[in-house]
């Protein structure tokens, strides 16, 4: 059978070798897993496939005939599909504009509005957008279901003319349900005889959907094998080289003073008000369901949110100081690194250094208050080798960095601010299996070193391993809290549905 695409002698350098004599496979009706570290070069792979990166040397053919894409135009009209991480949608325009921009239904004249709306309505059906109209505008929409616009925009294609689909971390905001829906469509279209590339560093989700695994490191696939005959543990060694240790400890552990008071704290968006005590040297998480109001919440604390009503007073040093305003809350060593690094944290167009230090610029400056560089650039870059980004200097800009590695950046900021309270909001969304391990054992010192923490997290997983508690929130209300040793999967599941069958579930 002729392979649906087939890469060889694939060579592709920026400063230095990012791909060498690259080869892959994909067969047809196959799902193709790829994973691999951050920089590894997964995103100039899928690029150079789908068009928007030239390669230095290669051989492409997709279904035996010569393919060799100049642009994004040029791989649509030869049917590939493509859903990336850093989502390719237009903020001010609609959710029907977003998902059929390239396709737009036309009759004699003009665009057929109500042809767009039915489709549209049709592939938000698919991906599992059902109670928001087409028309929204796609900037009220949270992260997660813009990553279902994006998959829906990809699906636009008519299915006859779709040969492979590519899929960058297609469900890296999305909650247990929603991914499952997501490999629902993805094996519906396989058993169809589309081919996807399935990019993602859920490495259970990899194992679980694709029939087939490539493992890419520095720029080499190192391993190509069937699904079933991996495991996690295999992905990680070839990915990294080595085995990760896995943290462990169930038992609950000794907190500190009380560091946060949150006391009947709502807004416009978290209407129902929440009351919360969160201790120095505890990590608190936030569970719940697409929509339950866990960035909200976050936005509450911090002081972003619209008619915030109640108190959030924070402990520093024995004096109470009300966090009424983000200003005082970043004032007063509070830090916030938001789900999206994209629009609400990276400062793109800007080098490392500068997105590194710029929560701290005040311990940067001199006499007079200028910034003084050297002392800059030491900060910056003795905080990037302790948290390992790979990246060619500090001068880089950030745009250029993978989201792993941005996403250390975001942290090593608030680090060089010595932040002792932390807000974070997936803080390993679109991060490999390496890096998070890295990011949680950062997390895990801060707090042992005296910082409190909120968490908020997709995966079940990432909660239960590193928080002393997990908060539920079920339809934007608070409905559950389980301390360590106390919760189950099921348990916190349960919750999260609770608000939703007419439920409350109890902790305990």
């Amino acid at each position: 059978m002729t392979a649906r695409i087939t890469i060889k002698g694939l060579n592709k350098s920026f400063a230095t070798p990012v791909l060498k004599q690259l080869a892959l496979q994909v067969a047809p009706g196959s799902i193709h897993g790829l994973v691999g570290e951050n920089g590894a070069g997964k995103s100039t792979l899928i690029n150079i496939i789908c068009g928007l990166l030239a390669a230095d040397s290669a051989s492409l053919t997709l279904d035996g005939r010569a393919y060799h894409p100049t642009s994004r135009t040029d791989s649509l009209a030869e049917g590939l599909a493509l859903a990336s991480q850093e989502l390719s949608l237009i903020e001010t325009l609609s959710i029907e504009e977003n998902i059929l921009l390239s396709s737009f239904p036309q009759n004699a004249v003009s665009i057929d509005r109500r042809a767009v709306r039915q489709q549209a309505k049709v592939l938000m059906e698919i991906v599992g957008l059902r109670n928001i109209p087409p028309q929204t505008q796609l900037a009220h929409l949270s992260l997660a279901e813009k990553q279902l616009v994006e998959l829906a925009k990809a699906l636009s294609m008519p299915a006859d003319r779709i040969k492979l689909l590519i899929l960058d971390e297609p469900t890296s905001a999305l909650t247990s349900s929603q991914a499952d829906q997501v490999h629902k469509i993805i094996k519906q279209r396989a058993k169809s005889g589309l081919s996807v590339i399935y990019v993602s560093h859920r490495l259970d989700d990899v194992l679980c959907v694709c029939d087939t695994v490539s493992v890419l490191r520095d720029g080499v696939i190192q391993l190509t094998a069937a699904s079933n005959s991996l495991t996690s543990n295999d992905l990680i060694r070839e990915m990294s080289g080595e085995e990760l240790l896995q943290h462990s400890g169930d038992e609950p552990r000794e907190t500190g003073d009380l560091r946060l008071g949150i006391e009947q704290l709502s807004s416009a968006d978290f209407p129902e008000p929440i009351s919360l005590q969160c201790h120095a040297r505890e990590i608190i998480g936030i569970a719940g369901l697409a929509g339950a109001g866990r960035s909200e919440l976050l936005h509450a604390i911090y002081g972003l949110a619209a008619d915030r009503q109640g108190r959030v007073v924070l402990n520093r040093s024995g004096a109470n100081v009300l966090i009424d305003s983000a200003n005082t809350a970043a004032k007063n060593g509070m830090a916030l690194i938001a789900e999206d690094r994209k629009s609400q944290g990276i400062f793109s167009g800007k080098s490392i250094s500068f997105n590194t230090t710029v929560a701290g610029l005040g311990k940067l400056s001199g006499n007079l208050g200028a910034i003084i560089p050297k002392r800059e650039q030491r900060v910056s870059e003795e905080l990037i080798s302790r948290l390992k980004v790979k990246c060619e200097g500090t001068l880089q800009s950030i745009d250029r960095l993978s989201g792993g590695n941005q996403q250390k950046v975001l942290i090593a900021r608030w680090l060089q601010s010595e932040s002792d309270v932390w807000l974070l909001d997936e803080p390993t969304r679109g991060v490999d299996a390496g890096s998070k391990f890295a990011i949680h054992e950062q997390l895990r010192k801060l707090r042992d070193q005296g910082a409190t923490m909120i968490i908020v997290s997709s995966e079940l997983e990432e909660l239960t391993a590193l928080c002393d508690r997990i908060l539920v929130l079920s339809n934007k209300k608070a409905v559950a809290i389980f301390k360590r040793g106390q919760w189950s999967k099921e348990k916190l599941l349960a919750a999260a549905f609770s608000e939703h069958k007419g439920e409350r579930a109890l902790a305990g």
